[in-house]
């Protein structure tokens, strides 16, 4: 998230600086108020002192002028007058006026008071005042009246002086003013206003640089916290959507890849199903994973970190597919996801592989049965018929019949009990049924049966899988295994015998070896007809039958034939399995 910057509050804020602004503008002002009022009523006394003055110059005319026509108390009436003026000139000049005008004036209403008012108490004296002391009184009432007006006149001057003044200090401070009003208002404001109108146009990288310590300072750092803030939720949500778009990839890959399997599965022959085919497409998509099918047996010996996901498929050696990561790292959830759909899919395969395996090893087995009976119901009955026909031959014949006659009579009863032999073994191979748990279940069976029927030990060795083999193949497979233990029954006089059905690389083999008496030099005819079926369902396998004898003893019948086609492709098989029967 964006840092922010603490404001820290200064004495030279923006507020403060503005404060300054308008307090300095406000005092001068006011000291121009001030100065303009004061000169202003000195302005207004001026005026009035003028005016008495002036009144002064104009009642001692008056006085010279009515002097002749004027009764006493008409005349008494300007006398006061006069003075009246004198006084209010006086007290007006006292206050406001310097000691130069208050001298000249005190001189004048000295000379009035001594001098004229004495002389012009009535009329009749006023008549005879000579006019030129009236004239030099009236000159120096004139000059203070020019005095005054000089006085007025430079203090409107001083006023328009401090007037310029103030003007003069106000533009400098308004001048300081504009000029911190530009820099650190207008500045800053039209810097902000660009930063939020680039942030409203997407560009959330802008900032605005602006790190005054002040209120704009910290509006500023305000927005450029919010935008570094908007910069990482932006961010992190692009983030967000390119992951959610690679999985939402990712989920489509695999979707693919698990229907094209699924198509792959159900329009192949379960037969024909190459399960590395239908690996392969996804070893890409799972990579650095490793994917393989493996026995339980190999699953034990593997590493804790190993996911394992069963297939579900109801045979005895049930495979497992394999998920790993190098370094024993946790595989995704993703990953572990596709890997259970994609054991569902392999599973439900193998078990309609199994199935139909198991449908076509029934209905062998049900025709074989059908053959049986009916050979047992046609071919063994009229073999039953000739053989108590030749009985009753024997019976009729005199006892003195040639010789020749009861040789063949016997030949025919011999080939009788041959051919009822024969048939025999057919019914005994054509009811034999294999169980639906495979084919070494079925060995399983055969060795525990002519181990009780023999009376020897048997070693077992089988790491065939069962899924391995067609139902037919399985059947040759179980019907040599028998017809060679019989023989040891038969003819062998074993102690021990050692069975082993093996796997390797699409290659079965099968032997059945014994301690017995081993062949003779010739196999006789007890022994023909056994052989023979053998070596003709290993021809059916597609191979050809060892009968050999041991170096150590005994006999070692044995065959090797190559499976197409078949089984669990891609199978890391774990180690094969020995049983004592």
């Amino acid at each position: 998230m964006g840092v922010g910057r603490q404001f820290v509050p200064s004495h030279y804020t923006l507020s403060l600086t503005l404060g300054l602004i308008l307090a300095g503008v406000s005092l001068l002002a006011l000291s121009g108020m001030v100065a303009s009022g004061w000169l202003a009523e000195t302005a207004r006394h001026d005026a009035q002192v003028i005016n008495q003055a002036g009144s002064l110059r104009m009642q001692t005319w008056r006085l010279k002028a009515q002097a002749p026509t004027a009764d006493t108390q008409q005349w008494q009436a300007l006398l006061n007058a006069m003075d009246h003026t004198w006084q209010q000139l006086d007290e007006a000049v006292a206050l406001e006026y310097n000691a130069r005008v208050a001298q000249q004036l005190t001189a004048l209403h000295l000379e009035w008071v001594s001098a004229l008012r004495p002389d012009m108490r009535t009329p009749e004296q006023a008549t005879n005042v000579n006019a030129a002391r009236i004239t030099a009184h009236v000159n120096g009432l004139d000059a203070l009246t020019g005095n005054l007006q000089n006085l007025a006149e430079a203090r409107i001057a001083r006023l328009r002086a401090l007037q310029g003044i103030l003007l003069l200090l106000t533009l400098p401070l308004m001048g300081w003013g504009a000029y911190q009003l530009h820099f650190h208002v207008r500045r800053p404001l039209r810097r902000l206003l660009s930063v939020i109108e680039a942030l409203r146009a997407g560009e959330l990288q802008v900032r605005t640089g602006y790190w005054r310590n002040d209120e704009i300072g910290l509006l500023a750092a305000t927005i450029d916290d919010m935008a570094g803030q908007l910069d990482v939720f932006c961010r992190h949500l692009n983030d967000q959507v390119e992951e959610r778009g690679h999985r939402l990839q990712q989920s489509h890959l695999a979707l693919s890849l698990l229907y094209d399997n699924a198509r792959y599965l159900a329009t192949t022959p379960p037969e024909a199903i190459n399960l590395q085919q239908a690996l392969s497409p996804f070893e890409a998509l799972m990579a650095p994973a490793e994917l393989a099918l493996i026995s339980p047996e190999t699953a034990l010996d593997d590493s804790p970190h190993t996911h394992l996901f069963p297939l579900l498929e109801e045979t005895e050696d049930p495979l497992m597919l394999m998920a790993r990561l190098p370094g024993g790292a946790p595989l995704p959830d993703w990953k572990c996801r596709i890997c259970e759909t994609l054991a569902d899919q392999l599973g439900a395969a193998l078990a309609l592989r199994a199935q139909g395996r198991q449908k076509r090893r029934l209905a062998l087995m049900d025709e074989r049965a059908v053959i049986a009976r009916e050979l047992h119901d046609s071919l063994a009955q009229s073999l039953s018929y000739l053989n108590i026909q030749a009985m009753r031959l024997t019976r009729a014949l005199p006892k003195e019949v040639d010789s020749t006659a009861s040789v063949i009579l016997g030949e025919l009863r011999d080939g009788i009990d041959h051919a009822y032999r024969q048939l025999r073994e057919l019914l005994v191979t054509f009811r034999l049924r294999l169980t639906e748990d495979g084919i070494k279940a079925a060995v399983n069976a055969t060795v525990a049966e002519f181990t009780e029927r023999g009376h020897f030990e048997i070693d077992t060795h089988l790491t065939i899988a069962d899924n391995r083999l067609s139902p037919d193949q399985e059947l040759h497979l179980v019907q040599i295994l028998r017809e060679a233990l019989a023989n040891v029954v038969q003819h062998a006089a074993a102690q021990r015998v050692s069975i082993s059905l093996l796997e390797h690389d699409g290659h079965i083999t099968l032997a059945v070896e014994d301690d017995g008496v081993g062949l003779p030099e010739q196999v006789n005819r007890s022994h023909h007809y056994g052989t023979i079926i053998m070596a003709e369902r290993a021809r059916s396998l597609g191979t050809t039958l060892e009968l050999t004898r041991r170096e150590t003893g005994g006999t070692r019948v044995a065959l090797e034939f190559t499976v197409e086609g078949a089984g669990h492709d891609a199978v890391r098989a774990g180690p094969g399995h020995s049983d004592r029967g």
